[in-house]
């Protein structure tokens, strides 16, 4: 079952990462390099611990696909986007920076 939860994971983030990208629902450059980290962790974590004789391996590359896609996405809505919009910038900034830090921290553990 929780192979199952993270195969979704793998496929359903990558998708609203593209319709978040796709409609601009994000307020700043900050929250797009969350999305794209979130992304990230989200692959290396069901690539390390999905059970992979148990499900095809080609799974986790349609997640990886569509990832890739978010990230072309990217490109085009950069610049668009302000590094940061909010009535308190240094809170925002503090904010978005902590959870980068937390999602690198996660990343070098999984890697």
């Amino acid at each position: 079952m929780r192979d199952i939860i993270l195969l979704a994971l793998v496929i359903a983030y990558p998708l609203l990462a593209i319709w978040q990208i796709s409609t601009k629902r994000l307020r700043d450059r900050l929250d797009l390099l969350i999305v794209l980290a979130a992304g990230v962790l989200f692959l290396l974590f069901a690539r390390t611990t999905v059970d992979w004789q148990e499900f095809p391996p080609w799974l986790w590359l349609i997640g990886l696909g569509l990832f890739a896609v978010a990230v072309a996405l990217t490109g085009r809505a950069w610049p668009d986007l302000t590094w940061l919009s909010s009535k308190r910038p240094q809170l925002r900034a503090f904010s978005a920076t902590l959870q980068l830090v937390i999602a690198a921290a996660l990343v070098a553990i999984l890697l």
